[in-house]
């Protein structure tokens, strides 16, 4: 009996709500209409998220998720999913985008794609072999027949024939014989010739020289308001936002809430900035160092930590697509609200995770898609769970952990690192009772 109650520990434990219907009032997660009919006969929270992700459907699994979630344990899932993307990023780090490339290339026009271009026909040479056989064919067979025609017949024909050239040539001022060469000189040319002073031409050399000219003080007014990012620098900041989101986590109390607001405004456009508002909004009070409780407003925080969780997703750079990225956040959550994967680890080593990793060699950063680095890496094709053992296996080492030399790993939520699964949904086998 004892060894049929493991199914116990499979279930989702640090959770709040456990219906649809009270996270829909207590905390307003709204159901999406075109995924209406998916909730029907369905109120259980925990049923439906395992719904979603037998459908493949991370994103809304996420997002439920996160509205059900005890909050201490919402927010250190998510800061272990920002973790996650910056070991993504010590493989492939993302470039800035330098503005001014922006609409540089007008001159260039459209480009064509290699299944629209059309390679001009090449001459056949054995047709052309054959039509000058047969020209030369020709002229043999007309002196063949001057050489059998009377001289003095021929003249006199000859004779008449330019007369008649000469009267052409009187009424149209040019002899037919000059009009024969000038038809022959205009077979290869082409009949629609494009003028290169046409007004049309000229026109577009207009508009070209104004959008450059557009583009050039579009490029100068963003960059006399934004000034330009540093790599090191947003570090830093995503650095102090997941310090404090740490220590809320370990002591949620006022100070830490307040601190977690303070460094979270100071980046809220990187996922560590909006997961340190994220987590000061679960601290469920506005007015932490107040005397008076205003209440958090329902559901602000979990769309806070959705809204990370997007930002994780979408971050250029990395090496994992979207979907692959929620597929990843998703299992980190089920670690996390099942009990497998908590903070009390860390607590007893007395470092914050994130200040495990090393620091990303900014200079090998670019603009490579995920896509592109796992084409480069020949992974792209391999099956998920695969791909996903390569992947971690790649982080392992950026991050200094030999897994050849034979000794054990440090461990990422309860596996050797370069060895995490991909998530697979638990089902018991056989009678439960």
């Amino acid at each position: 009996m004892a060894d049929k109650l493991d199914w116990l520990n499979k279930h989702l434990v640090a959770v709040r709500y456990t219906s649809i219907k009270d996270v829909s009032i207590k905390e307003n997660y709204k159901i999406r209409p075109d995924l209406a009919e998916l909730f029907v006969g369905i109120d259980s929270a925990e049923s439906m998220i395992f719904k979603f992700a037998d459908l493949g459907r991370f994103k809304c699994a996420g997002e439920l998720m996160a509205y059900i979630a005890h909050r201490r344990a919402a927010v250190w899932w998510v800061y272990r999913s920002v973790i996650s993307l910056m070991e993504e990023l010590l493989l492939n780090p993302a470039g800035e985008r330098d503005i001014a490339t922006i609409g540089a290339d007008i001159e260039k026009g459209p480009e064509i794609p290699e299944f629209a271009k059309v390679e001009p026909p090449k001459p056949d040479p054995e047709l052309v072999a054959l039509m000058e056989a047969n020209i030369a064919q020709m002229q043999a067979d007309y002196q063949k027949m001057r050489a059998m025609v009377d001289p003095g017949m021929l003249k006199y024909v000859e004779d008449a024939v330019e007369v008649a050239f000469q009267e052409f040539k009187t009424v149209h001022d040019i002899h037919p014989m000059d009009l024969l060469d000038k038809l022959v000189e205009n077979v290869g040319r082409d009949p629609y010739a494009i003028d290169p002073n046409s007004p049309i031409f000229q026109e577009a050399a207009k508009l070209k020289a104004q959008l450059a000219a557009v583009q050039k003080d579009t490029v100068e007014t963003i960059k006399s308001v934004l000034p330009p990012k540093m790599p090191a620098h947003q570090k830093k900041l995503s650095d102090n936002a997941l310090a404090a989101v740490y220590r809320w986590v370990a002591v949620p109390d006022p100070e830490n809430a307040q601190r977690c607001l303070d460094v979270g405004n100071e980046c809220p456009d990187q996922p560590g900035g909006l997961l340190s508002l994220s987590a000061f909004w679960s601290f469920g009070n506005l007015m932490p160092a107040g005397d008076q409780v205003i209440p958090t407003p329902p559901g602000l925080a979990s769309n806070g930590l959705t809204q990370t969780l997007l930002l994780c997703a979408l971050a250029p750079g990395g090496v994992r697509k979207v979907k692959e990225r929620y597929a990843e956040y998703f299992r980190l959550g089920v670690e996390v609200l099942t009990g497998a994967d908590n903070w009390e680890a860390s607590l007893v080593e007395g470092k914050m995770p994130h200040e495990h990793l090393p620091e990303p060699d900014w200079s090998k950063a670019s603009d490579k898609s995920a896509a592109d680095w796992q084409a480069e890496m020949g992974i792209a094709d391999l099956e998920t769970e695969e791909k996903e053992k390569a992947i971690t296996g790649m982080i392992a080492e950026a991050k200094g952990e030999d897994l050849a030399a034979g000794v054990s790993p440090p461990k990422r939520n309860g596996v050797p690192n370069g060895t995490a699964p991909v998530y697979k949904r638990w089902k018991p086998e056989g009678d439960l009772l």
